[in-house]
């Protein structure tokens, strides 16, 4: 069987998370569960993938180039009517289907690609592990290395069989669920269609499920934020891990933050309390100071940042860039060897290459209704506590004298300067104290 089609099933309301938002929406680091699983049946090279979700979920546009597909379950009759809405989109020809849930977002692609190796259409294979604790999860029930059902926790009672838990995760031919699918049963107290029948019925009709095993910790199911947030230590320890393998130094690693897609070069070094948010890219010989929050930017080489900076959306800094102490970038390009080293904002902004912001200086953006530019040239010299008035234009090589409000155009090599006339007053604070 050649094609893959990989169904998720997202369609719980998951009261238990106590939230307007749906549970598969809730994030790891800084990406949904839902998106989590996407990314994994995309490395595996799913054909198809089905998102089975429920009627108040809305449903992202669909792309012309997307293989995925998204289909409502109305009503919520359990996770085997889950998959009898999808069986129209299922071809039986030459197809293997993979079953993934969007709530057990830690699954690794290793343990999925043993899951889809399937000899032949008669085989089934499901994922599992052993934990003889008391724990919640379904028991497999197996005879001579093959599953007969799979048992609820609460009706296990055997203490002779090694207890082998049951994930949920499992691959099966199209055929197979074609033929299956449709004969569970609702007869039980709550009236719905449990998924775990296919294993009894698959036993009775001669196919053969085998037990993949795997470590319990991938297969953690998230159901409400506490178990969100011992998934978020896990998959934030597994990042962590990542990075110190990749040769990244990292002085505190407990401390530090990464999202699934951060991107880091070689001798690189980061210092605790670190966050870093989506579609970051650091470049080779960074050094990011305590403090910091870098957020969907790219990051040069070579560039230091930091303590107590933060990287907005949208920016671009350029190699050897100096960010210093309580700067704020946003939106903004930073040439070559720029230094903005304290207590600044750079918004909508274009700097050139060695260009020099002082500290306090301000970019003025924002005009109460829309955001303007402001664009600085090589070399350019902003002297402290200076807001430049956007839109503006500072040519190469100007200088900005310090404590100007500058709102025109400043030219090649010039410099520019608006200050009030100082006024002193002999004497005044003698005459002040004899009040």
């Amino acid at each position: 069987m050649k094609k893959l089609t990989t169904i998720i099933l997202a369609a719980g309301k998951g009261t238990r998370m106590n939230s307007s938002l749906s549970k598969v929406q809730h994030q790891l680091a800084n990406f949904s569960m839902l998106s989590h699983i996407i990314e994994t049946s995309k490395k595996i090279k799913s054909n198809k993938i089905i998102i089975v979700v429920n009627k108040l979920f809305v449903i992202p546009k669909k792309d012309s180039r997307s293989n995925i597909d998204y289909i409502v379950q109305r009503y919520q009759f359990g996770t085997g009517d889950a998959i009898k809405v999808c069986l129209s989109k299922i071809d039986k020809q030459n197809t293997k289907v993979l079953i993934l849930y969007a709530d057990v977002p830690l699954i690794s692609e290793d343990s999925i690609k043993k899951v889809i190796k399937l000899n032949s259409k008669d085989e089934i294979k499901v994922l599992a592990f052993n934990k003889r604790e008391k724990n919640n999860y379904g028991k497999l029930i197996i005879k001579n290395n093959i599953v007969e059902k799979v048992v609820e926790a609460r009706e296990f009672k055997s203490k002779n069989q090694p207890i082998v838990c049951n994930s949920g995760i499992f691959c099966a031919s199209g055929e197979s669920l074609l033929k299956l699918i449709p004969r569970i049963k609702n007869s039980n107290k709550k009236k719905e269609y449990y998924l775990t029948d296919f294993f009894q019925l698959a036993f009775n009709d001669k196919y053969h499920t085998k037990v993949v095993y795997g470590s319990e910790e991938e297969f953690m199911g998230v159901n409400n934020k506490l178990e969100l947030a011992e998934a978020e230590k896990l998959i934030q320890n597994k990042l962590r891990k990542k990075f110190l393998k990749q040769g990244v130094t990292l002085i505190d690693p407990d401390t530090i933050y990464f999202s699934t897609d951060t991107k880091i070069g070689k001798d690189v070094t980061i210092y605790p309390n670190v966050f870093i948010g989506s579609k970051v890219e650091i470049g080779n010989g960074c050094t990011i100071h305590p403090f910091t929050h870098l957020d969907q930017c790219k990051i040069g080489k070579n560039v230091n940042i930091g303590p107590n900076a933060r990287v907005r959306p949208d920016s671009i800094i350029g190699d050897d860039v100096r960010i210093g102490n309580y700067v704020e970038i946003k939106k903004s390009k930073l040439g070559k060897g720029t230094k903005v080293n304290h207590l600044a904002y750079v918004g909508d902004s274009i700097l050139g290459k060695n260009v020099n912001i002082g500290a306090g200086v301000i970019t003025c953006n924002y005009d109460g209704k829309n955001k303007q530019i402001t664009k600085i040239g090589d070399n350019a010299f902003i002297g402290s506590n200076s807001s430049l008035v956007a839109p503006i234009s500072i040519k190469d090589g100007a200088y900005i004298g310090s404590g100007s409000v500058i709102s025109k155009n400043v030219s090649k090599n010039s410099l520019a300067l608006e200050r009030n006339n100082q006024i002193e007053i002999k004497n005044w604070a003698k005459r002040k104290k004899a009040k």
